[in-house]
């Protein structure tokens, strides 16, 4: 939003120390100077930024960064935020960038861009380009940050190449060639062509001397030219008679400027001619058209360094337009001709239009040079879109009002996200107090879901078709309510005084997560008749992992399995069956933190799948009896390989090694495309179960969570 213009803020001594002693004499208007509107301008400054912004903290990791950003480099927030800013470096410089990072933290000091301090970044896909850095250094009184701004110099030098190559390509009134240290020509534009009525075929590689006539070539005028460009930069302008299309004269003025190397050695020159013949034909026309053309340069540059972004259009005095771009046709839904001539607006809402915000938009901007602000605009059609607007007043040398550049950005997306971001976190903060005031409730709400479930899988019987759908409904609340009894244990595991209670509990958690792992797959696979072995194995082993072990990273993992499908009915025996060998290993194997490897393999042999699990730690004790353990965990692990068809056996080879071949996972010798009525999912079978004989006492929910099932 606008505001008045008041008197200005120098920065005073405080803030200049706070800014390495650097004054650079800004100020601001007083009312963006009370702490409710310097967030805002804050905010502004950072997420309205065109160029990408970083917030690294004193451990040179992301601790925040802007919207352009994230799109320059291809990355989500979860992917950037606590990351070392060595990930958007190239991998060459990363090490050398790292020391850089620390001696700079210790006397972190403000520096501007084009401070030698240009880099190369790198995004999400390896693509490396070019960026101008400026530094600033920030302390908030709790911590300290360094704000890092860069610009992107490659699409800037691509656009100022196009630019310049358009410039002299397409300009017929100048001939612009370019001459290697020789004084050869090596290039040839539209313009040279037609002055001289030469073609590049005839002219390339040949010396710029042909462009004189006989008596400049035999005065020398040639090499004086490339001699004084040499001496001072350039050669001095001068006009004169020079050899034209179909052999006429031609009156021009001729430049020639120098091109040096880093090293200052010559490595060419460029050769300007400048056909001058209908100048001086007409010299009122000339000075006309000059004056016109530096009014149009003025008001383009004007409107260039005042607006940079998006839709782009220039308003009279009266607020009617006069230009129009293509970022404004994509914006507005205008084409050229139907906006021009046409007031801005119509781009208003009505509402906007009755409070009479066109003419007070216009009159902020020429009392203040420049208005922003962000409402609802309308597109062609009457399409609303929420809008981020900058209008900047343009003036002439002599500070008469010429008109106004008029800048649209469509910020619909950002205001939804936001929207919805607050949205969402008012419903959190509700749901958690509704949470915490209703725990007393939770049995009741898991019986009555529990019912739902039950109601569901009475549904499936109905419809064939109707049952895959209620299927993952039922898997959805089934791994749901799992996950409320994982969060109840840890919550009552948290009121234990004893230890041994609590490993208890945790382990019970650890359990009932397995069980929930099932769930959760089937609720995302496309084929509800199993599981694949490799992708379920691999999560039940890394949460056992990150559970038991107290330096997770310092634990290596070896898979080696064949894709096997695992039936339902013994997904979740399988599971906690992993669950336990891998506990173990980190328990006894590799405990306190010890480093280590875990190979887990599960092949399929003739008859079985043989399941291994071996750790490389301090191996089993000396006398080791698996009959006579009384382990709690060891008795449930031989319990459910007992259930799966299969025994363990132990071995101390290198650490300790547990293997078990599972007879009931056998892959059969040839696969036979599954019927309907075979699946292997238990809810139909249940169903079946209670349509043959009516029994519904036993809920699918206790099938799958009642832990005495898998112990028989």
């Amino acid at each position: 939003m606008s505001s008045p213009a008041s008197s200005p803020r120098k920065t005073n001594e405080a803030s200049a120390a706070n800014s390495a002693a650097i004054t650079f004499g800004g100020w601001l208007p007083r009312d963006l100077e009370s702490p409710t509107t310097s967030a805002g301008l804050a905010d502004a400054l950072f997420e309205g930024n065109p160029d990408i912004v970083l917030v690294v903290d004193a451990e040179g990791r992301i601790a925040g960064a802007n919207s352009r950003a994230l799109k320059e480099y291809g990355y989500e927030r979860r992917q950037l935020e606590g990351e070392p800013l060595e990930m958007l470096l190239p991998i060459s410089a990363r090490d050398r960038h790292t020391g850089h990072m620390q001696r700079y933290m210790k006397n972190p000091t403000v520096r501007a861009m084009g401070s030698c301090m240009n880099l190369q970044s790198r995004d999400a896909l390896g693509n490396e380009f070019p960026v101008d850095v400026m530094l600033w250094p920030l302390n908030t009184g709790y911590s300290s940050y360094v704000i890092a701004v860069c610009h992107r110099l490659d699409a800037a030098l691509a656009r100022v190449h196009t630019q310049i190559h358009a410039l002299i390509d397409n300009h017929r009134d100048h001939a612009v060639n370019l001459l290697d240290a020789e004084g050869l020509i090596t290039t040839w534009n539209a313009g040279s062509e037609r002055i001289y009525n030469l073609t590049a075929s005839e002219v390339l590689g040949k010396n710029f001397a042909i462009l004189f006539t006989p008596v400049q070539i035999a005065a020398g005028e040639p090499e004086t030219h490339l001699e004084e460009a040499r001496q001072n930069g350039e050669s001095s302008r001068t006009t004169g008679w020079r050899n034209g299309e179909e052999d006429a004269f031609i009156w021009a003025e001729t430049h020639v400027s120098c091109t040096r190397d880093s090293a200052g050695q010559v490595i060419g020159f460029t050769l300007m001619l400048r056909d001058l013949t209908t100048y001086r034909r007409g010299e009122e026309k000339l000075l006309e058209a000059n004056r016109a053309l530096a009014e149009s340069e003025q008001r383009f540059r004007l409107m260039i360094k005042s607006v940079t972004d998006y839709a782009i259009y220039m308003l009279d005095p009266q607020g009617n337009i006069i230009t129009w771009n293509e970022g404004a046709e994509r914006n507005k839904g205008y084409t050229q001709e139907e906006a021009l001539g046409r007031n801005f607006s119509m781009f208003f809402t009505p509402e906007a239009l009755e409070a009479g915000l066109p003419a007070q938009e216009l009159a902020s901007a020429a009392e203040h040079g420049r208005y922003e602000t962000e409402n609802w605009r309308l597109r062609k059609g009457g399409e609303r879109f929420w809008a981020m607007v900058t209008l900047t007043a343009i003036h002439g040398p002599d500070g008469e009002l010429q008109g106004f550049a008029k800048v649209t950005r469509d910020m619909t997306m950002t205001k939804l996200v936001e929207d919805s971001q607050a949205q969402l976190a008012a419903e959190m903060e509700k749901r958690v107090a509704e949470r915490t005031s209703q725990l007393a409730s939770t049995v009741e709400e898991l019986k009555t879901k529990n019912e739902e479930i039950e109601a569901l899988v009475a549904m499936v019987t109905h419809d064939l078709s109707e049952k895959e759908v209620l299927l993952r409904e039922v898997y959805h609340r089934v791994k749901n309510n799992l996950q409320v009894v994982q969060s109840l244990l840890k919550m009552g595991a948290r009121t234990l005084p004893s230890l041994d209670a609590r490993q208890a509990i945790e382990t019970a958690v650890q359990r009932v997560h397995v069980m929930a792992m099932v769930h959760e797959h089937l609720y995302q696979t496309p084929d509800l008749a199993g599981l694949t072995l490799s992708s379920y194995l691999r999560d039940v082993v890394e949460g056992a992992i990150a559970s038991n072990s107290e330096q997770p990273e310092r634990i290596q993992l070896h898979f080696e399995t064949d894709e096997i499908p695992i039936p339902l009915d013994y997904a979740i025996p399988l599971g906690l069956l992993a669950n336990e060998l891998v506990s173990n290993c980190l328990k006894h194997g590799l405990a306190h933190g010890r480093a280590g490897k875990i190979s887990i393999t599960a092949r399929n042999i003739p008859g079985a799948m043989r399941l291994a699990v071996h750790d490389n730690g301090v191996g089993l004790p000396e006398g080791f009896d698996a009959s006579k353990t009384t382990s709690m965990g060891l008795k449930l692990a031989s319990s459910l390989a007992h259930q799966l068809g299969g025994k363990l056996s132990f071995s101390s080879a290198s650490g300790c090694r547990i293997e078990a071949d599972l007879t009931r996972l056998s892959l059969p010798r040839e696969r036979a495309q599954p019927e309907p009525s075979s699946m292997a999912i238990p809810v139909r079978a249940l169903a079946l179960q209670q349509k043959k004989k009516g029994d519904s006492s036993k809920s699918l929910t206790r099938e799958f969570c009642d832990p005495s099932s898998y112990l028989t």
